[in-house]
């Protein structure tokens, strides 16, 4: 189920990842643990989205990426079977313009070269929803949220002792994934538990149209550990641990000169480690404090046939404090101070890579009523070695429209500091660059009308936003600089009909404008247009969905029929449809079936690389 965030998911819960953000849904609200009193969503000054990951899953989706891909504003092309490399563009940014966390701590790998996160493997056994706001959202993160946040919320234990659950599902490709977790409440202590396998034969990588296509299985083996864990010391003082452990090996075909060919003996070894230890004290029932800190660990090696080739190791320590205080029932401060330490060791095309830089950040952020406005506000001061500060600031406001519609607008600044393989890889790096900057503002709203005999039988939503970005990172010449400018102009419009309690109607529209500000260029992989559209019906023990998807023209990187670079040019668009249904047996037991591109359309999400066939994908989930 998607609902738009509430004001309070937007500042408290997105803050800072000192704050273990967990929201809980009721009818019209979302409840986040640390934030101040639960806030209509219509007091949200931005469009967000939440997705229910239980719900995704029956409509088959494994990874990150297939839960991404229906949220207007996205665009999350893959490249190749689920475990390929998948980036996240929001809005028109760039793909290292969207943080990605994991109950609020960022999960990107320090050691990539462009500081892309990669959203092809990561599965979703683990969490229960997914938070996602767009626009800039660097005064309450810092770095590299310019096109906005994705943040994972991992499972808490729930009412009881023990409340085990089992997963299975197979399908097309040999595909087989498995979870199976617990959670539960023992006096003071909550735990939640997760173990996710997946394991697939895939398909090939190389499209059918490449002469090197010879339908050798491009597949992928993923396994994730979770636990999550809390205990109340006192009535007003808790500690809460967080560990998450995945593996992932992948395949794939890299060609001897750069170019798309079959390569059977190819893999990618890719784990990352995970571990938040965390203490909240609430010292009245106006001001809580926390106090946390832990680790990433990242490690990527590329192999052919056991010969070891690239390497990158990264790791980020972090600490973070913040203060929650209610001024009063209208107004909410937070005050936080963090402190990263990242690293990596890396040996790329033969090339050693070593780099380290220490960085500093506080913010102060706010939230409350001003006569008839609900207004957010944050600002925030960064402090990076080797380059120097950066502050970043916030602010928008929404206004209510009776009880049923509201418009809201915000501007905000946002930035990306440079890599530490931009900084530091031999020959090419450049130790000198400046951060990638940007400056966005939004206005849209929405509204909720009585039809066909329902209290909200018609939704309508529109939103308009322009951002300005500068000092973009590129080559200049054989190194990295500080060479591009860009534009983005991006509007999306949404509908919602439920012309009866059972069955809505969805349709979304999205139009970006995204160029190079020097040469009027459009921006490689994001399509001027896309649409999308969703029927939803659910009866007694039923439950139904179509969707369909459609990515418009871009500019992308080109390969031609031989698998070699053929430069940059226009591709053609794309169309997806999706069904799934369940049967919910009990309240125990639900079945479900899923297929993806039912029309079996041939596609390429990333040029030279194949899109999924039509496929099929079985499942059983029980929780007694």
């Amino acid at each position: 189920m998607r609902l738009y965030l509430t004001k309070a998911a937007l500042l408290a819960a997105a803050s800072l990842a000192a704050q273990p953000a967990f929201a809980q849904e009721s009818d019209d609200l979302i409840v986040v643990t640390g934030a101040p009193a639960p806030i209509a969503i219509e007091n949200l000054p931005a469009a967000a989205v939440v997705i229910d990951v239980d719900d995704a899953r029956v409509r088959g989706d494994i990874s990150l990426d297939q839960a991404l891909a229906d949220v207007p504003g996205l665009q999350v092309p893959r490249s190749g079977p689920i475990g390929q490399q998948t980036s996240i563009f929001s809005g028109g940014f760039e793909s290292n313009h969207t943080l990605v966390l994991f109950d609020g701590v960022r999960i990107d790998d320090p050691s990539t070269p462009e500081s892309v996160f990669d959203a092809g493997q990561d599965t979703l056994g683990d969490a229960r929803s997914i938070e996602i706001v767009q626009g800039p959202l660097s005064a309450l993160y810092g770095s590299g949220a310019l096109g906005g946040v994705v943040n994972i919320l991992p499972r808490r234990g729930g009412e009881g002792a023990l409340n085990p659950r089992l997963e299975i599902a197979g399908g097309s490709f040999d595909t087989l994934t498995a979870n199976a977790g617990a959670d539960g409440t023992l006096d003071r202590f909550r735990y939640a538990l997760n173990a996710e396998g997946y394991t697939s034969e895939g398909y090939d990588i190389v499209p059918e149209r490449i002469a090197t296509h010879d339908g050798e299985k491009d597949g992928a083996d993923i396994t994730t550990l979770t636990g999550v864990f809390d205990y109340a010391l006192t009535d007003s003082l808790a500690v809460d641990l967080l560990l998450r452990q995945r593996e992932a090996r992948v395949d794939y075909d890299p060609g001897i000169f750069g170019n798309i060919a079959e390569n059977p003996g190819s893999e990618i070894q890719s784990d990352t480690a995970l571990w938040r230890l965390g203490a909240s004290w609430a010292l009245s029932d106006a001001l809580s404090l926390r106090l946390s800190g832990g680790a990433l660990e990242t490690d990527r090696v590329s192999s052919d046939f056991g010969v070891a080739g690239d390497e990158y190791h990264g790791d980020r320590d972090f600490a973070d404090f913040s203060a929650t205080w209610s001024i009063t029932p209208e107004w909410t401060l937070l005050l936080g101070a963090q402190n990263e330490d990242e690293n990596i060791e890396a040996v790329s095309f033969g090339s050693p890579v070593t780099g380290e830089q220490e960085h500093w950040g506080a913010y102060i952020a706010t939230q409350g009523v001003l006569g008839p406005l609900d207004v957010t506000a944050a600002i925030r001061q960064d402090d990076f070695d080797g380059f120097g500060e950066e502050f970043t600031w916030r602010a928008g406001a929404a206004y209510p429209i009776g009880e049923a519609a509201r418009l809201y607008a915000s501007y905000g600044t946002s930035y990306r500091a440079p890599s530490l393989f931009e900084r530091f890889v031999p020959f090419y790096g450049n130790a000198a660059l400046d951060p990638e900057r940007a400056e966005t503002w939004e206005i849209g709203g929405d509204a909720r009308f009585a039809l066909f005999g329902q209290t909200e039988g018609l939704e309508l939503g529109a939103l308009y936003r322009a951002s300005e970005i500068e000092d973009l990172i590129g080559f200049a010449g054989f190194a990295y600089g500080n060479v591009d400018r860009a534009e983005i102009a991006y509007a999306e419009a949404r509908i919602a009909l439920r012309p009866t309690d059972w069955l809505t109607a969805r349709a979304s529209y999205a139009n970006t404008d995204a160029v190079n500000a020097a040469t009027g260029v459009a921006l490689a992989r994001r399509p001027e247009e896309s649409w999308s559209a969703t029927l939803a019906a659910e009866r007694g023990a039923f439950s139904g969905q179509i969707s369909w998807r459609q990515i418009g023209s871009r500019l992308d990187t080109t390969y031609d029929d031989f698998g070699f670079w053929a430069g940059t040019a226009e591709v053609e668009s794309y169309d997806i449809l999706r069904a799934s249904a369940a049967w919910a047996v009990n309240d125990e037991v639900k079945l479900y079936i899923a297929a993806d591109n039912v029309l079996d359309e041939t596609y390429e999400p990333v040029n030279g690389f194949a899109g999924a066939p039509a496929s099929l994908l079985v499942g059983i989930r029980v929780t007694p």
